[in-house]
């Protein structure tokens, strides 16, 4: 009889118990994985959030700094959430200026600039109050007109009514001015606001307007610690100032600005 050996062959493979290993270290693996994706996009997030309020803390801050720089000196003026001042848009010298008896035109150095026509004219702004009351005689003109330069270099000034200012300034310095502007934190915006006129007491955010242009959205998320608004006169050693003290929110995320601008004395 014929012998046949049967030969066998050996099948490799994977017990169960290997599976049920490789099974809960890939687990193990993915949830460290996506524990670490997750804190990664978070820790993203809160950057780009962190950096938008960066952005917009810079600009607001930038933005007021701009303006309070040319306010007019001594027109700074701060009432509860609201910042007040009137931006001194030019200015030169005087040759003569009705101080004795009121009239409607008097003769300035040139340049002027033609697009300032229909601008008020300060001379001597010695107080805020002052600055803000326009009673006749009163450091602020009614609105002006310029005549181009003659032959010497002088601008013929026209106003639109008689006027005349209580005192000369000591430089025989005047200023080019358009109306008060005011910065208010009100429902944790920031809101800049114009074309309200001249107010001798400081409006507050109901007397103020309530739509473009007069009004103009700055900033939202902003809280107030402290006041956000403060001011402080001129000494014999330092310049007058406005401190700005603002934090800007954005979820658990926020950045707190407390920046001081230095203001012109000189009337």
């Amino acid at each position: 009889m014929r012998r046949i050996g049967a030969r066998m062959q050996r099948i490799d493979g994977f017990t169960l118990v290997e599976l049920v290993v490789v099974i809960a270290v890939m687990g193990i693996l993915s949830i460290g994985a996506v524990a670490f994706i997750t804190d990664a996009s978070d820790g993203y997030a809160s950057t780009v959030r962190r950096t938008e309020l960066g952005s917009t803390m810079r600009l607001a801050a930038e933005r007021m700094t701009r303006e309070l720089r040319n306010a007019l000196p001594n027109s700074v003026r701060v009432s509860g959430n609201c910042l007040e001042f009137i931006p001194a848009e030019g200015g030169s010298s005087y040759l003569n200026l009705p101080v004795s008896i009121a009239a409607t035109g008097f003769d300035v150095v040139a340049p002027i600039d033609p697009s300032m026509a229909g601008a008020r004219i300060a001379v001597f702004p010695d107080s805020a109050g002052a600055v803000y009351s326009l009673t006749d005689p009163g450091v602020i003109s009614p609105p002006a007109n310029f005549a181009p330069p003659d032959a010497n270099n002088v601008v013929r000034v026209t106003l639109t009514a008689s006027h005349r200012f209580p005192v000369e300034s000591p430089e025989r310095r005047f200023y080019l001015l358009r109306a008060p502007v005011s910065y208010c934190l009100d429902q944790n915006r920031l809101w800049r606001y114009q074309n309200y006129g001249f107010v001798p007491a400081q409006p507050y955010v109901a007397a103020l307007p309530t739509a473009m242009p007069g009004r103009s959205l700055i900033g939202e998320d902003l809280f107030a610690s402290a006041p956000p608004f403060t001011f402080a006169s001129a000494t014999l050693t330092r310049n007058a100032e406005v401190g700005i003290d603002l934090e800007f929110r954005d979820g658990a995320d926020a950045l707190r600005i407390h920046h001081i601008v230095q203001l012109r004395n000189v009337p």
